[in-house]
């Protein structure tokens, strides 16, 4: 009788051992990032005033962020160590609201077009002193694994 209780408790303590140590080998798991490793080079910044027009406004020159957040960098890109950029037009409505906003170009094509795209709509921007702006450009740069922007 005491054998098979002494061998209960052995069985009962390694399973009690096992629930607290699962759980924190699992949030452990979870909280180690993954390292971003390149395996395309970034191609080289694209002239962004040259996509313009002298009429056109162009990023940091008349705009004044209130509401700005970058995109994040796509999960499948960043896994696969792709980097890249996107020229996003956007018109600038008298109210500081993004209007008409489209991807004017972006390399790799189709790696960082939509998450662009998306974030730079909920931008808002103060309101413009000379009125509404239009054909502003920014371009958004995809490069080791972070998001940032370019001039």
């Amino acid at each position: 009788m005491m054998r098979g209780l002494r061998r209960l408790v052995q069985i009962s303590s390694r399973a009690g051992f096992a629930v607290c140590i699962l759980p924190i080998c699992i949030l452990t798991a979870c909280a180690t990032k993954t390292v971003f490793v390149p395996k395309s080079s970034y191609p080289a910044d694209p002239w962004v005033k040259g996509y313009a027009s002298d009429q056109d406004c162009l990023g940091g020159e008349k705009l004044a962020a209130i509401e700005f957040d970058l995109p994040e960098y796509p999960r499948r890109s960043f896994n696969s160590g792709r980097q890249g950029w996107a020229i996003i037009r956007l018109d600038v409505d008298a109210q500081g609201q993004t209007q008409n906003v489209d991807v004017e170009r972006a390399l790799p094509i189709g790696l960082f077009d939509t998450v662009s795209q998306k974030a730079v709509q909920a931008w808002s921007f103060a309101p413009p002193d000379d009125g509404p702006l239009f054909n502003c450009r920014v371009l958004l740069r995809y490069r080791g694994g972070t998001v940032s922007l370019g001039s």
